[in-house]
């Protein structure tokens, strides 16, 4: 008995390792590797996703951002607009977008008065459209405003308020044991109850 109570504190103490062989595997009919993983019984295995860091994830779209974009021409010039500028000038246009859209009709031409004047009418989702990208143009340019000082002196004073609740006093005090409840029987019967067993 000793011998097998040794052997298995052993077993328990030991943090086995699974025995994994990484290969180079080759499909039919493609020249390219791909790398497999074998296990323990000879069979594939998972291979163990990792994540990337985040500052090589931040690099690489900063690097995509800055990239220059092709004009006209299909060329990439020197000092082109990169595609971080483009994205900018597009949310610009946004921003300046007017609220004033012609009125159209359910063919999609422009509706004109007696005049031969265009009816406009001012179209919400452009307008908030447009409050957005300058909020997000101001933001990004200059930062968040500072708040008064009203503000910082309610965030001093309002932070945090703690409140006490006291329980209510008792109005009767007196403490009633329960008793077991009569049993009721109805008035307008003058009856014995019999049971048959």
């Amino acid at each position: 008995m000793e011998d097998s109570e040794i052997k298995i504190e052993e077993k328990a103490g030991e943090e086995k390792t699974p025995a994994v062989s990484i290969e180079m595997v080759r499909h039919n009919g493609k020249d390219t590797l791909t790398k497999r993983m074998r296990g323990e019984g000879g069979k594939f295995v998972k291979q163990p996703k990792t994540m990337p860091k985040s500052l090589d994830v931040t690099r690489l779209l900063r690097n995509l951002l800055n990239q220059p974009v092709a004009d006209e021409n299909g060329k990439m010039t020197k000092g082109g607009l990169t595609r971080l500028r483009r994205a900018f000038d597009n949310i610009y246009q946004i921003a300046i977008m007017p609220a004033e859209q012609p009125l159209m009709d359910k063919f999609g031409h422009a509706m004109t008065d007696a005049k031969g004047n265009v009816i406009t009418i001012k179209d919400a989702k452009v307008a908030m459209a447009s409050v957005q990208a300058w909020e997000k143009l101001m933001l990004r340019a200059y930062g968040m405003p500072s708040k008064s000082d009203e503000e910082l002196e309610a965030l001093k004073t309002q932070g945090v308020k703690v409140v006490i609740l006291q329980h209510p006093e008792m109005m009767d005090r007196t403490v009633y044991e329960d008793k077991p409840k009569e049993e009721l029987k109805p008035a307008f019967i003058e009856a014995e109850i019999i049971e048959n067993k």
